[in-house]
Formats: structure tokens, C-alpha cells, sequence
């Protein structure tokens, strides 16, 4: 049996689910889990319990003649996963850091923007220190709709931090915020689709970036990053969800990252949670609630993760984009996106 339908059965096996926690209860991406479901429906192993799926006695005959049972959940209850919990170091930080966060400009489609909560780019801040990447270092951010730079500034450790973002919102609260607290953090208009200005090339020591789940943004994105480093020893950080992110595409832009010259140092799974959450969802139409077997009620805890990366260069960079794009929709959607606007 596909391993995805294994795991969908032994979830509604324990309890029924909404799909939001269904989605999170799997490996594979949000594309082949409704077509799954769908499935499922068609074949009466599943039905809707109020607002929940649930498995039909149909279901759980199937289960149990593959013998699978009830999903068990081991995952660390005090970090969530994550390996991080807020330390003293950056207690103070996520303090001041939550005020910021919530006078922030609210997240718009426009710009396939998905924040996370704070205590998430205090914890991003914990990891980069931990792998030598904060103290003492200049750091290049590629869109920060969630501040995270911010994060990192209010702990007092990077030398500089320079954010280049698509939203003038963003750019205009980033550097309001930094006047009024006196962060060594600056923004700027920056559109991915063309070069990076020669000023910013070959100046950082690390990069972050939370791209666009297509192959060719991921590929833009990583490109104008490492533009940006200094060169062999520099790292960067980046989130790749499995939900939007099938394993041709993570197969993909593992090639790419070999090509540029960068090798894949860690991997922390479904460490980015973000505020994917309300009646929003709903309204905007997405594939996730198109295409769902039964009718779905909006999700109010933050469901949608990535899986965070870090990389570093092993040589001098080989960057596989330098030149301007045009491309448009190309750069947002392609046959996994479930959870944005076509």
C-alpha cells in the first residue's frame, strides 16, 4: 500500500481529523494527499463527522487487513519539533520582538506572503547562532514579510543586516523599526527578477530567504542569495515544504544546490509554522478547499510548515541565474501549488 494512505488510515485510525491535521499527519504534499481523500470518498472508506473526516467501518476493515494500527505521536511536546525552545539569550529579544511583530503590515496575497509566529524567528535566530552564523556576521535577507531580521537585530549580535523585499510596507516598518530602536538593520526595494545590485554582491557572510515553492523561484531565489555571500565558508538558510514541494521538485532543487556549489549542511522538518489561519483560507478560493472531499471549516492553529535548510558554500559560487527574468505567473504556480491564488 502507498505509504501516504498508510499513514492517512493510521491517523483517522487513532481519532477523526479535520484536514488541516490530516495534512500535517503525512509525508507526501497536499496535492497527492487530496487526491488520496478523494479517493477514499469514492470508495466509502471515508465520510464527514461535523466538521471532521472519519474513517467508515469500510475504512477500518481496510486497516485492518493491512494491519496497520492507531498513529503514535513521539514528537518533543516542549520544542514541537523544532529542537529549539527560547533561551535566555533571546528572551529578551522575543519580548521586544512580539511588540514589533504585532503593529506589523498584515500579510497580502499580492506577494505570496506567509508569516510565522515570533517565537518561530526567535528560534530561526537560535539556530543560525548555534551553527556560527549570527555573532559577529553581516547577513543578507531576500524578503522578511515576518521581520525576522528584526529578531535577529534586537538580539545585538550581527554586525549588519541587510534586508532587500518586494513590499515597500515591509521596507517602510523595517526601517521605521530600526530607527526607533536603534538596530544595525536597513531595507530596500528589491524585485527578484532582477540583479542584484553590484553593491550588495560578495559582502555577507549569511543569507535567509523564505522563496516561492516553484522550481524556478526557489532557483531565482537561491541564485540572487549567493550572490550576495562572500564566498566558500558563507551559508544561507531557507524553508521547502513538502506540502507544496513534491519529491521531484525537492529532487530538483537538491540539483540545484549541488550546482551552485552548495552542500546541505542541516535539515530540520516542519521547523517554519506559519499563520495560514481564519476565514481567509476559505474565502480566497484555494485548491487545498476546492478540491477537499467534504466541506471544509477554516484552519485556527498555524497548519502549514516547511522544512528548514541550511547550506553552505563548498567552493566559489556557480550562480545558475545572473541575468534579468520576466517571468510571472511561472515564478508563483505550478501543479503543487494548493494554497495560493492561480
Amino acid at each position: 500500500m502507498n505509504r501516504t494512505k498508510e499513514q492517512l488510515l493510521r491517523t483517522l485510525l487513532k481519532s477523526s481529523k479535520s484536514l488541516w491535521e490530516l495534512i500535517n499527519h503525512q509525508d507526501g504534499d497536499i496535492k497527492h494527499t487530496i487526491e488520496l481523500l478523494n479517493e477514499f470518498k469514492r470508495n466509502e472508506l471515508i465520510g464527514p463527522e461535523e466538521d471532521r473526516i472519519a474513517l467508515t467501518e469500510k475504512g477500518i476493515v481496510l486497516a485492518g487487513e493491512y494491519r496497520i494500527s492507531p498513529e503514535k505521536d513521539f514528537t518533543c511536546s516542549c520544542c514541537e519539533g523544532t529542537g529549539y525552545a527560547i533561551s535566555d539569550l533571546f528572551g529578551t529579544a522575543i519580548d521586544k520582538f512580539t511588540e514589533v511583530f504585532e503593529e506589523r503590515p498584515r500579510a497580502i496575497a499580492d506577494f505570496d506572503q506567509g508569516i510565522v509566529p515570533p517565537a518561530i524567528s526567535v528560534k530561526r535566530a537560535e539556530f543560525v547562532y548555534q551553527r556560527g552564523d549570527l555573532e559577529n556576521k553581516k547577513i543578507f535577507f531576500l524578503g522578511d514579510d515576518d521581520l525576522t531580521s528584526i529578531a535577529m537585530a534586537l538580539t545585538g549580535l550581527p554586525d549588519e543586516i541587510h534586508v532587500v523585499e518586494i513590499d515597500g510596507r515591509i521596507v517602510n516598518y523595517i526601517n521605521s523599526m530600526a530607527a526607533k530602536m536603534s538596530l544595525n538593520v536597513r531595507a530596500e526595494l528589491y524585485d527578484t527578477r532582477k540583479p542584484l545590485p553590484k553593491e550588495l554582491h560578495g559582502k555577507f557572510d549569511t543569507f535567509l530567504t523564505d522563496p516561492v515553492e516553484t522550481v524556478l523561484g526557489i532557483r531565482l531565489f537561491i541564485a540572487r542569495c549567493v550572490a550576495a555571500l562572500k564566498g566558500k565558508g558563507s551559508a544561507g538558510y531557507f524553508g521547502l515544504s513538502h506540502y507544496e514541494s513534491s519529491l521531484r521538485k525537492w529532487f530538483a532543487v537538491e540539483k540545484d544546490l549541488l550546482d551552485t556549489n552548495l552542500v546541505i549542511t542541516d535539515v530540520i522538518r516542519d521547523f517554519n509554522k506559519y499563520l495560514l489561519v481564519g476565514e481567509r483560507i476559505i474565502e480566497k478560493g484555494f485548491r487545498v478547499v476546492k478540491e477537499a472531499p467534504f466541506e471544509v471549516k477554516a484552519p485556527d492553529y498555524p497548519w502549514y510548515r516547511s522544512t528548514f535548510f541550511r547550506v553552505e558554500l563548498v567552493r566559489e559560487p556557480h550562480l545558475l541565474i545572473t541575468e534579468e527574468v520576466e517571468w510571472a505567473r511561472e515564478l508563483y504556480f505550478d501543479e503543487d501549488t494548493y494554497v495560493a491564488l492561480p
